[in-house]
């Protein structure tokens, strides 16, 4: 159940990165409609003076932009390793999404997904400095057997310059455990409305785990959101594609490195983030599948660039159907 748990969220938060107009304005939005995920594309590019990378990813199912600083040009290989790693399982999982006039986020999807991902192509990537073929890619990809989300999951407004999703955690809970949820209203905003220290004491005591490092900053960011919305972006590519995203205010609390006032073999001060602190949590608790847990070394990865980066979007790559 926690498998299935980790992946209904995982396509929820998905889902999350659409939304309309707010139900008070006469204008009909013109982001109303039916989405495909981008299809996934790939070409031999030189990241490097001396170093071309064959079928490096250009365009898939997860948009990033990362800009950075300084000559250490890495960044630009992590952000093209998440548009390889986001193209090649969300069409496992995820088929389209329609925003709904009434506001709602409507998704087609495989209710249990059987992700095809080797670890091993992963390390293969940094030893032979090429990417799997598009056609490699494509192979796993689901074409036939969705089911359509029910339309209570999650909803969306525009306020503010902003696309704001408001998720139905009781109706994302019922969908996860079978379970009528639907009491539960009350109890999940009282827990919401609680101070950071309860928020944390509640969480660790469900994932068995010490969140106590976790920076108060960070709960009030996640309980808002829970309680208020996700506010994102949206915007129409220059190749017609639409990007749904977070951009880099939403991750900074999350990837920002500190130390721990510890130090390692070496005598280097052991660095952490609270999204390493909460993703180590959530691997014990058992609730992230045992072929996604290799992706907590991307979260070392980016918080180790996060000081010198200026921009960093991530969210779907979208076509209108």
């Amino acid at each position: 159940m926690k498998k299935n748990l980790f992946y209904l969220f995982a396509l929820i938060c998905s889902m999350s990165l659409f939304t309309a107009c707010d139900d008070d304005d006469d204008e009909v939005s013109p982001w109303i409609g039916t989405y495909k995920i981008a299809e996934y594309t790939a070409e031999d590019y030189e990241w490097t003076e001396n170093e071309t990378t064959k079928n490096w990813p250009m365009t898939g199912a997860l948009y990033t932009d990362w800009q950075f600083t300084g000559e250490d040009n890495y960044p630009e290989f992590i952000s093209a390793l998440f548009r390889y790693l986001g193209g090649s399982i969300l069409p496992q999982v995820l088929n389209s999404i329609t925003l709904d006039k009434s506001g709602s986020i409507i998704a087609d999807y495989v209710a249990s997904p059987e992700i095809a991902m080797d670890p091993s192509s992963i390390i293969s990537i940094f030893f032979t400095g090429a990417f799997p073929s598009v056609s490699d890619v494509k192979a796993n990809f689901v074409t036939s057997g969705f089911t359509t989300s029910p339309k209570d999951l999650a909803y969306w407004s525009e306020k503010n310059g902003k696309f704001v999703v408001k998720l139905n955690i009781p109706a994302i809970l019922t969908a996860a455990t079978g379970s009528d949820a639907s009491g539960m209203g009350e109890i999940i905003e009282t827990v919401l409305s609680g101070d950071p220290a309860t928020v944390k004491a509640l969480l660790g005591g469900l994932l068995n785990a010490d969140l106590s490092g976790i920076q108060n900053a960070t709960i009030n960011q996640i309980t808002s959101w829970a309680k208020d919305g996700i506010p994102m972006n949206i915007k129409i590519a220059d190749n017609g594609h639409v990007h749904i995203y977070l951009d880099k205010s939403a991750f900074d609390n999350l990837f920002t490195l500190r130390s721990t006032g510890e130090t390692d073999g070496l005598g280097e001060p052991v660095l952490t983030n609270d999204l390493i602190i909460l993703w180590n949590a959530l691997v014990a608790g058992g609730v992230v599948p045992e072929e996604a847990q290799a992706a907590g070394i991307f979260i070392q990865m980016i918080g180790g660039y996060w000081s010198v980066t200026t921009n960093f979007n991530l969210g779907l790559d979208l076509v209108r159907n």
